[in-house]
């Protein structure tokens, strides 16, 4: 950053498609992490925007009950479980979802208030959003960065004319642009959004690496034949359980992991199903349980159904698979780039059977070698420095 900007100081608001504390890192929350490493920067991170209605289930009413506590008894330091780096500030504002435009003046009122601190800020502001929505204060912002890591108006429950109609008016607003997969860049360009960059989803290589004699070889002694791993997003619109069932049924050790169903609906009877055939259910992990669970697997999938909203997903597991050391099978996600033998995609559903099995046993010292350089390549490390460089960029631009 130019000696005039950092004298200026810099804030930055970060709007959220997340809470900062649900149970996996997305890439919301990593790009705080390295968002805070800026020299002077201070940050307000806002949890979920609240882009998609509620669900009368007990995930949704257990996430708005926490945001009405957390404005009755704000959420100290200690008790927030994902670490908030030095300088950052977690905001939970009641903010009803972008569709019920009666109450969007109330929504309005209660954002502005919650980020009083960003909007009073001296120096240049920076609007970083991971939505579309947000409620005029991009005309606030010196600099405005529209982080788009999915194709949102395809999500079920958000209304694809509301995101259309609110990044047109993001890219009128001169706001930057950044695109996770192909396909969501094509998406801002249709859009609007000029000079959009493309970030694929990147991973945090170091914490699931494991332990290393030296730079260059990895020590796992461990037998991972037979058995192979998905962990993320258990839900009916990305993961086709038919095919995990396809590969219980020829003899594959199955492991999932992650929540259920997070956003929506219900795929516990295709889980109950899984386990009932010989899968194993690990529930939630923390990183470094999901991390151990890896390296004791040979093969990470990625079973993602084939529709409009997975199109545009960039899976940021394929490289976590990959630090540990695992080859990848993935269905035909457009994001996902074959590097045989280590990641193979399979455009049938009977190839991506055939994958796996050929994939499952244990892998050598030089493949584990192999797909750890691969994902070192790709890792937060290296994506944290093309975003500050990017972010120092733009502000230098209007620092006289």
């Amino acid at each position: 950053m130019s000696e005039a900007a950092e004298g200026a100081g810099l804030s930055i608001l970060i709007l959220g498609t997340a809470d900062w504390n649900q149970p996996i890192a997305t890439n919301q929350h990593y790009m705080t992490r390295e968002l805070a490493a800026l020299d002077d920067a201070r940050i307000t991170f806002v949890e979920s925007m609240a882009l998609r209605s509620p669900e009368l289930s007990r995930r949704d009413l257990a996430r708005i009950a926490r945001r009405l506590a957390a404005v009755v008894k704000p959420v100290r330091g200690e008790e927030v479980r994902r670490p908030v780096p030095a300088g950052t500030r977690i905001a939970s504002p009641v903010v009803a979802p972008a569709a019920w435009t009666a109450v969007a003046a109330i929504s309005r009122a209660q954002l502005r208030r919650a980020v009083a601190d960003w909007r009073d800020a001296p120096g240049i502001k920076v609007l970083w959003t991971y939505t579309p929505v947000t409620y005029g204060l991009e005309a606030e912002a010196d600099v405005i960065v529209y982080h788009c890591v999915d194709l949102l108006g395809e999500v079920p429950g958000i209304s694809a004319a509301l995101i259309d109609a609110h990044e047109r008016r993001l890219a009128e607003a001169g706001a930057r642009a950044a695109g996770s997969s192909p396909v969501v860049v094509s998406h801002l360009e249709a859009a609007g959004f000029g000079d959009v960059q493309w970030w694929p989803n990147v991973a945090d290589v170091s914490v699931f690496e494991g332990p290393e004699t030296d730079a260059t070889t990895p020590v796992d002694t461990a037998d991972r034949s037979g058995a192979a791993v998905f962990a993320g997003n258990l839900t009916t619109t990305k993961v086709d359980f038919d095919l995990l069932a396809a590969l219980v049924d020829h003899g594959i050790d199955l492991h999932l992991a992650g929540p259920v169903s997070e956003g929506g609906g219900n795929a516990r009877p295709e889980i109950d199903a899984l386990v009932a055939r010989g899968a194993t259910y690990h529930g939630m992990l923390g990183a470094d349980a999901l991390a151990r669970l890896y390296r004791s697997c040979a093969v990470g999938l990625i079973p993602y159904v084939q529709n409009s909203y997975t199109r545009g997903v960039s899976p940021l597991k394929t490289f976590e698979y990959l630090a540990a050391g695992l080859a990848v099978t993935s269905t035909p996600i457009p994001a996902v780039v074959p590097s045989e033998p280590d990641v193979v995609v399979a455009e049938t559903a009977e190839a991506f059977v055939s994958s796996v099995l050929d994939q499952v046993g244990s892998p050598s010292t030089t493949d584990l070698a192999r797909r750890r350089a691969l994902a070192r390549a790709n890792s937060w490390t290296a994506r944290g420095e093309t975003a500050r460089e990017f972010l120092t960029s733009k502000v230098g631009a209007i620092v006289p």
